[in-house]
């Protein structure tokens, strides 16, 4: 638990404030919070307020970082929560100037998304589930994670009133509390259909939760659920781990190498922006390389 001394002074706060005012997910919520509290420890070891600071002082800061050897994401992060809060104060009159808008970020090197080949999918999908309660509802979820390419977050988040196997789709609350509906292909149907009949009845006791997926003492199920079951199916596979995440990249890179087009896989994904959605372009770069080396008679 946090110390009095860790508690965000009013402008700090205030920014966190308006986040979660604008619909921020808990966990940025969390990490952002803890990211502006190391700020705030910073600045009192400076002997400064937070309106107090100039671009000289944030660049330190941002060198502070560099010292401290955070993966490049984190450090981002951790500069992004800063930029933010002062873009936030300069537009409210809380400070004279932003002095953080020129303060890079760290560059970040370009990493493609991990992925599962069709054939790792075939192993670790088509086996028959084991016929119990939480084997029902673990290839349940797998099924949706990979057919409807759904984040760990959203697939706990799922209520049973989000299913809608009349019209065969999923409506699904991603990031900023934005909707989307998603096709609900064939197997996820099924395996979906096989757990709300024959699983679900018997983890849901008292039928007091409304999630779709529940825990064995009938409770909503968290990521870490999710990251379990299915390191629990790699490993009956023989797979290599992976994170639950990898099977919404291959989603998304599966869609695009069997022709679907860049808009319609942004909308199912729920990204913001079509600038997101296109690293799968890079990815399917491989599929492109090997369609090329056995389709074009010069390529032989």
């Amino acid at each position: 638990m946090p110390t009095d001394s860790d508690d965000l002074t009013a402008p700090l706060s205030g920014y966190l404030d308006h986040l979660r005012a604008a619909g921020s997910s808990p966990a940025t919520l969390r990490a952002y919070r803890g990211d502006l509290r190391q700020f705030q420890r910073w600045l009192r070891a400076a002997g400064r307020a937070p309106a107090s600071a100039d671009t000289a002082l944030l660049r330190r800061y941002a060198a502070y970082l560099g010292t401290l050897r955070y993966a490049p994401a984190t450090a981002a992060r951790k500069l992004s929560a800063m930029r933010g809060a002062y873009a936030w104060m300069y537009q409210r009159g809380l400070a004279e100037r932003d002095p953080a808008a020129v303060v890079p970020g760290p560059k970040q090197p370009r990493t493609l998304p991990a992925t599962f080949t069709t054939g790792e999918l075939e192993r670790l999908l088509d086996r028959p589930a084991r016929n119990e309660p939480r084997g029902l509802r673990d290839r349940a979820l797998l099924e949706l994670l990979y057919g409807c390419g759904l984040r760990a977050s959203e697939v706990c988040a799922l209520r049973l009133r989000d299913v809608d196997r009349e019209r065969g789709q999923v409506r699904v609350t991603g990031k900023g509390d934005r909707q989307r509906s998603v096709p609900l292909g064939g197997a996820a149907e099924q395996a979906v259909d096989r757990y709300l009949r024959h699983g679900r009845p018997a983890l849901a006791k008292d039928g007091s939760c409304d999630r779709l997926f529940v825990s064995v003492r009938g409770r909503p199920l968290h990521a870490s659920d999710v990251r379990r079951a299915l390191a629990g199916a790699l490993g009956r596979e023989g797979l290599a781990s992976r994170s639950p995440h990898a099977l919404r990249h291959s989603f998304a890179t599966h869609l695009l190498e069997g022709g679907a087009d860049l808009r319609s896989i942004q909308e199912m994904l729920g990204h913001a922006s079509v600038g997101t959605t296109q690293v799968y372009t890079h990815v399917s770069v491989r599929h492109l390389k090997s369609a090329h080396a056995t389709s074009h008679p010069r390529a032989r």
